[in-house]
């Protein structure tokens, strides 16, 4: 029941509340940008994602009693949510499927002097991770999106100031930036294809090729384990599309950016869901060491954003230090080819892997029930001085003549119920090694073949130190070991399918054998089977005796590298020729180098020349990063390494002149500043920062101070208004900010009216709001530089007292006196925004509908002004998404 003193609170709509049964971390929830999904990690260290109704919808168990989860970060379009680990691990998961796609991802070696790490130094540990979109041609984006296209055409008229029909074509639609952040954006509909030329360029032969099936699971046997390296990555059709054939392949104006951030300060850019990556830090001569604690990008700026705390002689700042991407426009639209195409190379060197191993498997498979059958009656044969089993078999095949062992062996052992298992198990086993090797190998081999040739042509038209520093030869080397492993394959291909046939053959004599010796002697059903013909090729069975029951032709294709004996060292590579000369000479039965027919050693060389190439690409992009500067935003503690209020975000704002500049927001309340202020620090710069003096144009700083009271006419001699606490503040959009705020309430009982807790939207961008930005001087500004920098003094910041009627003017939710909050999360897109409060027991979340009232108002269009209260004007000062008009306070309380 509503109580009557609360009826005029606002409240938004909530959509759902759960309660778990074990407490979760409150710096790891986090909810799906494009989905409805809540990812939380438990006390015990499991990762749980739950659906909007709260069923469980996948996660992760905790790898060890010694991990524990560091840093959780969703995908920009929410395709899959990366895991980190105190091992120095990362993991990421399928959204789509809630299988792991990357598995153990660890960070480069890396050192505070440099060197590589010692063997009991503990390994980096991902302190925190960003994912984010750059787009190329960011022009291009403008323009599709409207930006520029107001005061591009009104310049454009003729003489009597008419407009011209130049813009007569350009897009008038409702295309906004996150139609192109969409977890499957239609790149058709946003058309951004590129020109002609570009469009030749980019031109995919891969496009016109059969997907890459999925690895079928392995056999399952008791007495075998299938190996811990064969994680099942490709073990569905939906991971293997994620993987080698996604959507985000075909947008040819934009990167993938995933920045992992350790805590000695290393900064680990990926492109893609490459596993190849790069570090860079704060220059090595300002003897400083930091600790990233967030990170924010926009998809117009190569300059991403961190906040580090930052640590030089006992002095410790928190500060704002940009990660310049330069590799991003400098390489053009073909940074997009060469990242899509590395990255893809990974991912089938990884298919490659798992297919060699479950083909491995399977035979493996073929060949240990059969050779469970024979051991017995080997040593039988071998005890009574009788022979071996082969020739036993081709005394029997050749003459008929069956000696007593034998058919003791053949109706009491063998029999007919173990001959079907043996005839099924190689069978299949046969059958599924054929399709791997025909659906998966082979084709996998063939798209490895255009990927590096399409990279061998770039870099063949490019300069030496262009991307790929490293000659041509490199390009012909991977080829070459891809022509050794397709001709492997095929001779493996070839073999298999002649055993399979003689071993069908084989059976078949087997059973008619097991019949013939289970009848007595002349007796009418001996009889009827002597005149009988058994059907079978006695030539193709006299074949598979002597070669295929106990030394298949397959077994120096799928032997393991470490049972070659030592033949040929581990970085000698056979020539394509001696691979050849080594397949004939095999087939004649002759002798010939082990190391030349085994698939996992060729396939061993080609990881080592991708992963070789890839350093190269991953060079480059390193000598094109920037990070050698910032600005010191506020002075810290030790408190601040558990944790901070605060976020970032980088906004385009609209202006009357066309321009480039990116604002970078930072709202900030450590520990150390008074509980009921925060900060806010407003840069304003070019989308590529490379030298900070010029590059950021203003610098300034605002505080919010929401226990200002001034004393009024009826109470001067005192202030009883206790302290309000701010909990949490995020960035909603590129409009407000959250502010869950705490208020005690004054001159009352705590138990019966305890502190009153409220969501507060406040507009930060807008110049008609509340928030006015006074940019520093610039020696003041130009003070705050890393490394000997000091804070702005308070006298040069702008402070703004929060009174009571704006607190209650730009309320958004308050919250019954049953749930204390303590933190928020907010995500989302327009129409689907919302807020994940999380209870102060950290087992109790809620979820709030942040665009219910603007969704009710398009959809019903009712008049203004449904209830009183609140104090304050009730329109809104934003017009962005009237948040504050009364039609929005819907009353849901109770659970």
């Amino acid at each position: 029941m509503t109580t009557p003193d609360r009826t005029h609170e606002r409240q938004l709509l909530q959509q759902t509340e759960k309660i778990l049964l074990h407490p979760i971390h409150p710096h790891l929830i986090s909810y799906c940008p494009t989905m409805d999904l809540i990812a939380v990690v438990t006390d015990e260290e499991n990762l749980d994602v739950y659906r909007i109704n709260g069923q469980r919808a996948f996660g992760l168990k905790r790898k060890s009693e010694d991990t524990s989860v560091d840093a959780l970060q969703w995908e920009f379009n929410g395709k899959s949510i990366a895991v980190s680990w105190s091992d120095g691990s990362t993991d990421l998961v399928s959204a789509e499927t809630g299988k792991m796609t990357h598995k153990d991802v660890m960070l480069p070696e890396v050192s505070r002097d440099g060197d590589k790490m010692l063997e009991e130094e503990a390994p980096a540990r991902v302190k925190c991770m960003g994912w984010g979109l750059n787009f190329i041609d960011v022009e291009a984006v403008k323009k599709r999106t409207g930006l520029k296209t107001n005061s591009a055409t009104a310049s454009k008229t003729d003489a009597f100031g008419n407009p011209t029909t130049e813009d007569w074509d350009a897009f008038k639609d409702d295309t906004t930036l996150e139609d192109f952040l969409q977890r499957q954006p239609d790149f058709q509909t946003l058309d951004i294809a590129p020109d002609l030329p570009d469009q030749l360029a980019m031109m995919d032969m891969e496009a016109l090729l059969p997907k890459l099936p999925a690895i079928p699971p392995a056999p399952a046997l008791p007495f075998m384990r299938v190996l811990q390296a064969d994680s099942g990555t490709f073990s569905s059709q939906a991971e293997v599309d994620a993987l080698l054939h996604s959507h985000h392949l075909k947008d040819h104006n934009s990167v993938d950016m995933f920045i992992r951030c350790s805590d000695r300060g290393t900064i680990h850019p990926s492109i893609y869901d490459s596993l190849e990556t790069v570090s860079v830090q704060l220059p090595r001569a300002w003897n400083m060491t930091s600790t990233p604690l967030l990170h924010t990008s926009h998809p117009y700026s190569c300059t991403h954003g961190l906040l580090m705390q930052t640590t030089r002689t006992d002095k410790r700042h928190i500060a704002f230090v940009p990660l310049t991407l330069n590799f991003i426009p400098s390489a053009g639209i073909y940074l997009h080819l060469i990242a899509a195409k590395t990255s893809q190379l990974q991912n089938l060197l990884l298919y490659l892997t798992q297919t060699l191993q479950r083909i491995r498997a399977f035979f493996k498979h073929a060949q240990d029930l059969p050779r469970k059958f024979m051991l017995n009656i080997s040593e039988t044969l071998a005890d009574k001085g009788l022979g071996d089993l082969v020739t036993n078999l081709y005394h029997i095949a050749c003459t008929g003549n069956c000696s007593p062992a034998m058919k003791e062996w053949l109706t009491d052992e063998l029999t007919e119920a173990g001959h079907k298992r043996w005839d099924t198990t190689v069978s299949t086993s046969y059958t599924t090694l054929i399709a791997l090797v025909h659906e998966n190998l082979i084709p996998a081999l063939d798209r490895c073949s255009l990927v590096l040739s399409r990279l061998r042509g770039l870099s063949a038209m490019h300069d030496q130190d262009w991307i790929f520093s490293g000659p041509q030869s490199d390009f012909s080397a991977l080829l070459d070991a891809l022509r050794k492993m397709r001709l492997l394959a095929h001779t493996a291909l070839l073999y298999a399918a002649e055993e399979k046939r003689q071993f069908g053959c084989f059976s078949r004599w087997l059973r008619f054998m097991i019949d013939y010796q289970a009848t007595e002697l002349e007796s009418q059903s001996r009889l009827e089977m002597e005149n009988r013909d058994p059907g079978v090729d006695v030539g193709l069975v006299l074949q598979y005796i002597e070669c295929g029951l106990t030394k298949s032709d397959l077994i120096p294709f799928f032997r393991l590298e470490g049972q070659l004996g030592g033949v040929g060292e581990r970085g000698e590579v056979v020539s394509y020729d001696e691979t050849r000369r080594a397949v004939e000479v095999g087939r004649e039965g002759g002798g010939y180098r082990e190391d030349a027919l085994c698939l996992e050693r060729v396939l061993g060389q080609l990881g080592e020349g991708v992963r070789a190439l890839l350093r190269q690409v991953s060079g480059w992009q390193e000598s094109n990063i920037l990070m050698g500067g910032g600005v010191v935003l506020e002075e810290s503690s030790a408190a601040d390494e558990m944790g901070i209020v605060g976020d970032m975000r980088m906004v385009v704002e609209p202006s009357p002149a066309p321009s480039d500049d990116i604002s970078t927001y930072i709202l900030l309340a450590p520990p150390s500043s008074p509980p009921g202020s925060i900060h806010i620090h407003r840069l304003t710069h070019k989308p590529s920062i490379t030298h900070l003096n010029k590059d950021i144009h203003t610098y300034a700083i605002t505080t919010l101070d929401f226990n200002h009271h001034p004393s009024s006419s009826s109470n001067t001699g005192k202030n009883t208004t206790p302290e309000s606490k701010i909990l949490d503040a995020k960035f909603a959009d590129n409009t407000n900010i959250l502010i869950l705020l705490q208020t005690p309430q004054p001159n009352t009982n705590n138990s019966a009216n305890p502190a009153k807790n409220t969501i507060l939207s406040l507009p930060y961008t807008q110049p008609a709001g509340p928030i006015i930005y006074t940019p520093l001087p610039l020696p003041t500004s130009t003070s705050t530089r890393l490394p000997d920098g000091t804070p702005a003094p308070a006298s040069s910041r702008h402070h703004i007292h929060i009174t009571r009627e704006m607190v209650a003017k730009y309320t958004r939710h308050v919250f019954e006196g049953r749930f204390t909050p303590l933190r928020l999360v907010v995500n989302g897109r327009k129409g689907r925004r919302v807020i994940v409060v999380l209870g102060s027991d950290r087992k109790h979340y809620r979820v709030l509908d942040m665009d219910f009232a603007s969704k009710m108002k398009k959809g019903e269009g009712k008049g203004k002004d449904k209830g009183g209260g609140g104090g304050g004007e009730e329109s809104s000062s934003d017009g962005s998404d009237g948040e504050l008009d009364r039609e929005g306070d819907v009353e849901m309380r109770g659970a």
